[in-house]
């Protein structure tokens, strides 16, 4: 009986130190494995040296929705070249770049929705934005715009596909930066409550967001517009917001405060 004990003993033994070092080599694969990747994919393919024009330009584009990883930006005055026989229309496309970070494009900014007016210079050969990453799908060189100065502005060609309607809304000063108002019909139920991101249509109305100061609830206001996203953000300054706040936007043509 003790020999038998034994010898199950170290069969045991050999069992958990064969998972054991399989377990290891699994785990030393997996890094090599990611460590592979993490080289294929780190490699800059900008060219350092490729140095700008003398020209500096202004022009207004628009974000152009291709199926590939290339150049998507074009000049909304080329849009209609798409339309002329005989052009190759994505020659017209080119890549933007920042001047620096805080010149990145702001994350309310909608392709559909927006155009950007921009200022700065183009490099002088086709390139990359300085400092791309090699992907696994290739990119094709172009000419990189790179801009020191930008600025979103409507796109008059948008038309939204939703109702105009008239949203009696209430604020409900939610502890994030996130959509407050709530149509005042469900203020008791929570559960039917859909919240809305508001933007005014011009500079002339009143901003709704700026209404609540921080202790003068209830706020009550009724609005005429249309929802122009199902999930985005308004036109206007965001501060620590992240795409999972992304939500309906109810642009507005006509306020009125009900209570404040």
């Amino acid at each position: 009986m003790k020999q038998l004990i034994n010898i199950l003993t170290i069969l045991l033994s050999c069992i958990i130190t064969v998972s054991c070092e399989q377990t290891i080599k699994s785990e030393k694969v997996n890094k090599t494995e990611k460590k592979i990747v993490e080289n294929n994919y780190s490699k800059i393919i900008s060219d350092s040296t490729n140095k700008l024009t003398n020209k500096i330009e202004k022009f207004e584009v628009q974000y152009r929705v291709w199926g590939c990883a290339c150049p998507q930006w074009i000049k909304t005055k080329d849009t209609i070249k798409q339309n002329e026989e005989k052009t190759k229309y994505i020659d017209f496309h080119f890549y933007l770049q920042p001047a620096d970070k805080s010149l990145e494009l702001p994350i309310y900014f909608d392709a559909f929705r927006h155009f950007v007016k921009v200022e700065g210079q183009f490099y002088e050969n086709k390139d990359y934005p300085q400092g791309t990453i090699e992907m696994e799908e290739p990119m094709p060189k172009a000419k990189v715009f790179r801009y020191t100065k930008y600025e979103i502005i409507d796109n008059p060609n948008f038309k939204p596909e939703s109702k105009i309607e008239t949203l009696t809304l209430t604020y409900n000063a939610i502890s994030c930066t996130c959509a407050q108002w709530s149509e005042k019909k469900y203020a008791d139920n929570p559960e039917k409550r859909v919240y809305y991101w508001l933007e005014p249509a011009n500079d002339k109305l009143i901003k709704a967001d700026e209404l609540f100061n921080g202790e003068n609830l209830p706020i009550i206001i009724k609005v005429t517009g249309q929802i122009i996203t199902e999930k985005g953000f308004p036109k206007r300054r965001l501060v620590k917001v992240g795409e999972d706040k992304a939500g309906k936007v109810f642009r507005y043509t006509k306020i009125e405060i009900i209570k404040k």
